[in-house]
Order: structure tokens, then sequence, then C-alpha cells
């Protein structure tokens, strides 16, 4: 009876033993399906499926014309799974091999802890080709977008380019990067017992979305002309640097910027930091006498002097109090109008007194000099305009008179002088015509002209200066800029570099510059050369005007306006 009872007793023991058991199963089952389902279905998902990146492809960095300047390539990059890899040596081997790349560097990465490691990315079709071939197991080929520059080193200055992973470091591409950019899309991708990939009917997926497209003010055939002749000029001239611009004058439109040193886009690397300046933007300097125009609108605005009228410029020499004045040549007395064609700074010094510092100072702030011109390009300075409370009694009146204590890009000078060229309006410059999408639909527009201010009337700049400058040109320090077939009208400027060192006027270096518009009846476009430092020679009329005049000449016959000659036939 008590084996019996004790029988019964271990019977019913276990018997709720399992059943508590499975009771217990039945709830971890349930908690398991149920209440963390989504746990574990992540879980599964993760060991049975990864996310794949799908690059979405950078957009198209275009000229006014369509031309593609900047463009974004499909190429393969070769990545690894080091987990899935057995024999490291032997994978190792075969991709340092294939790729040309240095076997010990890549047996490190492919010993690491880790479920991915690029191995190289932008891979030629031959590689790729012959990864393939090998069917390595736990190496794999990604596609992605690789940027191209078609034309190399045209317009790199405005462009810019991007790092291997397509963010903008320079130029347009670093401006616009947000709309260039795009937004990247995925898929999931699901792998068998083996670890191949296999794609099911209903694979997640989100498309991507690609860049906008940004079309530019430039003109590719302008922008060549401007490098052309930068390159002709550092021949001859050797300078330390150098930029040269084309603006429309009447919408303010770049329609090139380009600077010496230049570097080829499609090898940035090669280049040092200082060749990736945009110098046009970067970088201001005193103005010299090619600001004298400027100074003469506010005389002739505040009818303090008109062109004809006679001013002693002392046979070259101007002592004024421990400043002593220099001419380049020896003038008793010069016109006004003679004063800007010969480029006296005596003569210049003289009439800029007439004006007083208050209006001085106010007829100058009006052309923003000292502010950025808000160009769609990073790193604009905005120069040196010193507040008025700074200004010297004595000397600043005298120096801003002939470009100096005063300072600007060469992009704030070339619009500023188009605003003589336009009757008197200073225009915003533009370097983006507009942003369309894909589908080709404008996304943003770039309205011209975007007017700033009047800062001269009409009258002053088409009636007075305009036949002074022209005058620069056919009699003046501006003759190498003459032209038989189109009327150029310009200003020559010369002026001292400041040594860093002592912050006094350098004896041996110079900016050579010269800025000139045509046809001067009816001015299209404006173009300005500057010349940092030039060696054998250094005024602007000798450096900077020749190549001015070939720009001038090649962009006038480009854009099919009418010469002078056949204009005189006509009529």
């Amino acid at each position: 009876m008590y084996f019996k009872n004790m029988h019964r007793f271990w019977t019913n023991t276990i018997g709720f033993m399992l059943i508590l058991v499975f009771i217990g199963l039945a709830v971890n089952l349930c908690r398991i399906q149920v209440l963390e389902h989504d746990k574990y279905l992540k879980l599964a998902k993760a060991q049975q499926s990864k996310k794949v990146a799908l690059s979405a492809r950078r957009g198209l960095i275009l000229d006014r014309n369509g031309r593609k300047l900047a463009e974004s390539l499909r190429v393969g990059s070769v990545y690894a799974n080091p987990s899935a890899i057995k024999d490291v040596s032997l994978v190792a081997s075969h991709l340092s091999k294939v790729l040309h790349l240095n076997p010990s560097k890549v047996s490190a990465k492919l010993e690491k802890d880790k479920k991915f490691v690029w191995i190289k990315r932008r891979v030629s079709d031959e590689e790729l080709k012959e990864i393939r071939k090998l069917s390595l197991q736990g190496v794999y080929i990604e596609h992605e977008y690789q940027r191209f520059y078609q034309n190399g080193p045209l317009g790199s200055h405005v462009i810019g380019f991007t790092d291997i992973d397509e963010n903008g470091l320079e130029g347009i591409e670093l401006s616009c990067n947000q709309a260039l950019q795009g937004e990247p899309g995925y898929k999931r991708m699901y792998r068998d017992a083996q670890q191949s990939n296999i794609l099911t009917a209903d694979t997640e997926m989100r498309r991507p979305r690609h860049g906008n497209n940004v079309m530019l003010t430039i003109d590719a055939n302008i922008q060549r002309f401007a490098e052309e002749e930068l390159e002709n000029l550092d021949k001859t001239w050797s300078p330390a640097s150098a930029t040269a611009i084309v603006m429309d004058i009447s919408t303010g439109e770049i329609l090139a910027m380009a600077n010496l040193p230049a570097y080829d886009l499609n090898n940035v690397g090669k280049y040092p930091a200082r060749a990736r300046k945009n110098l046009a933007v970067t970088d201001y300097y005193e103005p010299g006498s090619i600001i004298k125009p400027i100074v003469l609108a506010g005389i002739f605005e505040n009818k303090l002097a008109r062109p004809n009228d006679m001013i002693n410029c002392e046979n070259g020499r101007y002592v004024m109090g421990k400043r002593i004045l220099h001419d380049s040549h020896r003038y008793d007395t010069l016109t006004v109008a003679e004063i800007v064609t010969h480029s006296s700074n005596i003569g210049m010094a003289k009439l800029g007194m007439r004006m007083g510092i208050e209006r001085m100072y106010r007829h100058l702030e009006q052309f923003n000099f000292g502010n950025k011109s808000g160009i769609e390009l990073s790193g604009e300075q905005g120069g040196i305009f010193r507040p008025m409370k700074s200004w010297s009694k004595q000397f600043s009146l005298v120096s801003v008179s002939i470009g100096h204590e005063i300072a600007a890009t060469p992009l704030q000078f070339v619009t500023i002088f188009s605003s003589i060229a336009n009757g008197g309006l200073l225009l915003k410059p533009v370097i983006i015509k507009s942003i369309t999408g894909n589908d080709g639909k404008v996304k943003e527009e770039y309205p011209v002209p975007q007017v700033v201010r009047r800062v001269m009337s009409e009258e002053v700049a088409r009636d007075l200066l305009n036949p002074i400058l022209v005058d620069v040109v056919r009699n003046g320090t501006g003759k190498r800029a003459f032209l038989a077939e189109y009327e150029v009208a310009g200003k020559t400027g010369t002026s001292q570099k400041v040594n860093k060192s002592d912050g006094r006027y350098s004896r041996n270096k110079y900016i050579a510059s010269f800025v000139a518009y045509a046809p001067a009846d009816n001015p299209r476009i404006c173009v300005l050369i500057m010349a940092d430092e030039p060696k054998g020679a250094y005024y602007g009329g000798t450096v900077a005007a020749p190549s001015v005049r070939e720009i001038i000449k090649k962009t006038l016959q480009y854009l099919e306006v009418e010469p002078l000659k056949l204009k005189m036939a006509m009529h």
C-alpha cells in the first residue's frame, strides 16, 4: 500500500511539474509571439537581411547654355564583410593583386571585428570584372557615384569640388551643396543560409531622390577666352597671381571668372590650397588709379568741377605737408578729363580735396565698398572701407582719391565700374541662373537685373565719364586696349602693395590692373584683370590692358556684336 501511494504521489508530482513547465512554455511562447513579436522580428530580420543604401545622384552643374561642367557618373566600389571570410590571407592576396593594393593593409582591414569595411572605392570597370570572376565569399560590389568634371581646369574656382562622398567643399559645389546633393534611398536585401543575397517580390525599398541641377550664368566659351588670356599674361609677366572677370553690364551676370594659379578639378589633391582660392572673391586689393572715375563721379554729381576745367598738376611733384605726391610724368596743367586720361595723382588729389571728408565718404559708401556683394560663392570678403571717424583729416581724402586706404575684391570693383557703363545703376552680381529638378521644372530662378541703388546720374555716367574713359584708351594710359573693331572705354591702375612686415608701401611690389567696357556707345560687357606682383613691368596699361583687349574682342565677336567699321559703313 505504501509503495502504491508513493507511486501515485510521484506520478502526480511529476505530472504537476510537467503541467507547470508546459504552462511556462506557453506563457513564454505567448510573450515571444505576442508581446515581444516586434522585437524578435527585428532580430530575425537583422540576421537574415541587411539594409543597403541606394546612393542619390548629385545634380549637374551647367553653364548658361546647358553645357555640362560637373556630372556624377555611376561607378563600382568593393567592400567586405570580415566576419564572413574564412581564409583572410587568401582573400587579401587576391584583392591586393586585382585592385593594386598593399596586401598587409588589405589583411588588416579583413581582420577587423566588423561586418563592413571598404576595400577600394571608385574602381575601374576592368577591376570590377576581375572581382566578379573571383567570387570571393564575403567580398561584395556596391555601386555609387563619382564626380567628374568634363573640362578639367575650366572654371575650377567657380565650380569647386567635392570629397569622396560627394559633399561640396569649394565653389558652387559648396554653396549649392544642399540643392545638388539629393536624398539617398535604400533596399532591404535578404540572405540565404550561405549568406547569398536574394530578392523577394515584397522587397522593402525606397528609391533615392536625385539632386537638382544648377545652371550658372557662366558661358564656357567666354570662360575659356578669359583663362587663355590669363595664361598668356602669365607667360609674359609671371605674376604671383591674377584674376579676370567678365560681367554682363545690363544684368550683373558673371560670364567668366578666372584665376591664376589654376587647378584641375579631376586631380585636386595634386595642387596646393593656395591654387584653389577663388581670388576674385576671397582677396582684396587697394584699387589704385582705377578708382579715379568713381571719385570723379562724385565731383561731377556735386558740381565741383567740369571736364574742361584746368588744374595745376605741379610738374609732377606736389608737397603736402609731410607728404610728397608724384606723377609718373610731369604735367604743368591738365583739364579734369586729362587728369583721368593721363592718370595724374596730383590732379586727382586736388579734385578729391574739393569733396571734403563727409561728402567723399557718403559718395563711396553708396557703392558698397567694405560690404560683401552677396554673390552665391563661398569665402567672399567685403574688402576695407574704414568708418568716417577713422579717416585722417590730413591724408585720407588724398589717399582715397588715388585708390589707397580703401580695398575691394576684383568682383566688387568690376561691379562698381559697370555702374558707369549701365548709366549709373549699381547691380548685384549674379552667378546662378536657375535651379531645376530632374524633371526639368524650374525650382528656383534668379531674376536679373537686381538693382541695389542708383549711384550716379545718367548724365554723369554717359555724357561726362564715358567720353573721358574712351579717351583713356584712345590717347591715354590705356592705349594698349585700343580696338579698331569696337570702341573701348576703360581705366588703368597701378597700386603699390603694403609690406606686411612694417605696414609701409613697397617699392617693388605692385598690383597692375585694367578695367574696361565695350562697345562704349552701347555697352555689353565689362572686363577686369588684376595681376599681383608682375615681373618685368608693373603698369596696368602695360601688363593688364592687352589681355583685357583680347577678351573684349573675342567675347564681342562670339556674341555677334556688330563691329565699329561695319556700323560706320552702314551709316
